[in-house]
């Protein structure tokens, strides 16, 4: 399967529960449900959606919609959420989980520990490619060990 097109609509607590919430400001069009960060830039408490490349190590998932300068609530440590696999090729229960960098924003894949990579948080479900599951959201960065 490919990349995911479209960004679902989702309600990112629908059967999960808050952890750690932050009051932040959207730096740029961000959809519920998408994992936000830091632009590489550094705005402070200023979030994106992730992308996996132009922005730094994921902080959390947005809770609801909302445009450039608007606040937008960010489910983080210890939440359970609802996110959208990217790449197409699913994710397993257990699974780390980190940024996808697809033209789709926000959405995650399965990190391996053989690659230095951002991650979110570890999946709770087995998620479909494209589809949605739920992640425990524990936001870290994972570095291959020098040999």
């Amino acid at each position: 399967m490919g990349d995911t097109t479209t960004f679902p609509s989702i309600n990112p607590l629908d059967g999960g529960r808050e952890g750690v919430i932050l009051n932040l400001v959207a730096g740029g069009t961000i959809k519920a449900g998408q994992v936000v960060a830091f632009n590489a830039t550094g705005v402070a408490k200023t979030v994106e959606a992730c992308n996996g490349e132009t922005t730094t190590a994921p902080i959390g998932v947005a809770l609801y919609d909302a445009t450039t300068g608007q606040r937008v609530a960010v489910a983080s440590t210890g939440s359970v959420v609802t996110v959208c696999e990217g790449p197409g090729a699913g994710c397993d229960a257990g699974d780390l989980v980190g940024p996808d960098d697809a033209a789709v924003l926000g959405c995650v894949k399965t990190v391996t520990s053989a690659a230095s990579a951002s991650v979110i948080g570890i999946a709770l479900d087995d998620i479909s490619a494209n589809k949605t599951g739920q992640i425990l959201v524990q936001p870290f960065y994972l570095s291959k060990a020098a040999s």
